[in-house]
């Protein structure tokens, strides 16, 4: 999450914890005296505002992606629906296991059939919230031994047994960096 969507998230905490007991209080009183056009109103307010926070958040986050992608590659990227996807139940808290497997869409074959030496030694660029992360700029396939190491982490098989296709897609990763015409990254 970024930094604008937790400051607006803990502002508005903040807000509805000071804000709660009084209006809650107000809330009783008002149906108490059988108001209930005013108690109506005065429900869509904080509803109101939870709605618009969420749909500020979504937009947020959604522009966020798109300049990570585009940190990525280099190009404005659309990704379409995934032709595979994996997570393990643990992989929103980042300690888990997740993958998206996607058709390349034209953009960014067309800037890798163009590969100059901006992309290669500029890219991916890594996001802000994992500044401690090391990056490893885009090359061209066979892949080069020395990762074997970061490759087999990132392709663990340990749940490949488990999960239909999940070992079919690993395999046809090894088999693009073991040929010409790709190219890898990673943090």
């Amino acid at each position: 999450m970024s930094e604008v969507v937790t400051a607006l998230w803990g502002i508005s905490l903040l807000i509805a914890l000071v804000g709660c007991i009084p209006y809650g209080i107000w809330m009783i009183y008002t149906a108490v005296k059988k108001r209930w056009k005013r108690l109506g109103f005065m429900g869509a307010i904080p509803t109101s505002a939870i709605l618009l926070l969420l749909g500020l958040t979504a937009i947020i986050n959604a522009g966020e992606f798109e300049r990570y992608l585009e940190g990525l590659f280099e190009t404005e990227v659309v990704l379409g629906e995934p032709l595979f996807q994996y997570d393990t139940e643990r992989a929103f808290n980042g300690d888990g296991y997740s993958m998206a497997v996607y058709e390349l869409p034209s953009t960014i074959r067309a800037r890798f059939e163009a590969a100059d030496e901006r992309l290669l030694s500029d890219y991916p660029k890594r996001p802000h919230y994992r500044d401690h992360w090391s990056v490893e700029r885009w090359r061209r396939a066979p892949f080069n031994g020395r990762f074997q190491e970061h490759l087999d982490f990132a392709l663990s098989s340990y749940h490949s047994d488990h999960v239909r296709g999940l070992a079919e897609e690993f395999r046809l990763i090894r088999e693009a960096l073991s040929g010409t015409g790709a190219y890898y990254a990673f943090f």
